[in-house]
């Protein structure tokens, strides 16, 4: 029965270490330290799954409803996702459409303006993802010696940047939760709470150095000591060094 309720013990425990993780996994500047911390944690994760769910399964509903209305569009999709070629499948699926409009200005101006913000999209998106690699090659040098100063290991270093793409990924989609803006609160506080906190020490510095001063300007910068004349029959201790003395007869 004791080796039972072990193995149980194990199995709950391993259970708990997988739920964990899976927690850190999307919150990972998160603190467990106690039962409190992981359950609101994992209210987040779950509210956050939930959330996910409901988005993914509005997106399949319309998808569903554009496959129902269009079943050439859902043919289209299928043979892409498939690995047929995108124009071939478009092609084959809207050929005699495509045709027809030729002989439409007004739907080939349509196209022709989708086509142009297309392009313009994708000019757009080549440019920046060429200026975030040349940006990244030149950060090297200040990535390095940021490491070196910080005196982190190179798993170190890549576990801080995956955090900082993980924070800026919450920022770039505007999921802005209690643990994004908690960490851009204290970074951006940071200098100015470190300013006060040093202010604070000079202020308590000087205040204590005063005390001081004006304890020796007194005479009495001494500690308190124990009046000889204060000594009674009746005590156990020396009035000058505090020891216990022995009785004499006329302590009887």
């Amino acid at each position: 029965m004791e080796k039972n309720y072990q193995k149980e013990n194990r199995n709950r425990r391993r259970s708990r270490d997988l739920l964990v993780e899976k927690i850190l996994q999307r919150f990972p500047a998160r603190r467990l330290d106690n039962d409190d911390e992981l359950f609101d944690a994992l209210e987040e994760y779950d509210s956050y799954r939930n959330e996910r769910y409901e988005r993914l399964a509005d997106d399949q509903g319309k998808l569903c409803k554009l496959f129902t209305a269009n079943p050439k569009m859902g043919a289209f999709i299928s043979d892409v996702i498939g690995g047929d070629d995108a124009l071939v499948a478009c092609v084959r699926y809207f050929g005699r459409d495509m045709l027809d409009c030729a002989q439409d200005e007004g739907r080939m101006a349509e196209v022709r303006r989708a086509n142009d913000e297309y392009l313009s999209r994708m000019a757009r998106f080549n440019e920046l993802e060429s200026q975030m690699r040349d940006n990244l090659q030149k950060s090297t040098r200040c990535m390095e010696r940021f490491k070196a100063d910080k005196g982190m290991s190179d798993s170190e270093f890549e576990s801080f940047l995956d955090r900082v793409y993980h924070l800026c990924n919450h920022v770039f989609m505007g999921e802005l939760n209690d643990e994004v803006l908690e960490l851009l609160f204290k970074g951006l506080h940071y200098d100015s709470d470190l300013s006060c906190a040093e202010h604070d020490g000079e202020v308590r510095g000087r205040n204590a150095r005063i005390v001081f001063e004006k304890r020796e300007r007194s005479g009495d910068s001494l500690p308190p000591l124990r009046n000889s004349g204060s000594f009674e029959a009746g005590d156990d201790q020396s009035p000058f060094f505090g020891n216990r003395r022995r009785r004499s007869v006329w302590d009887l």
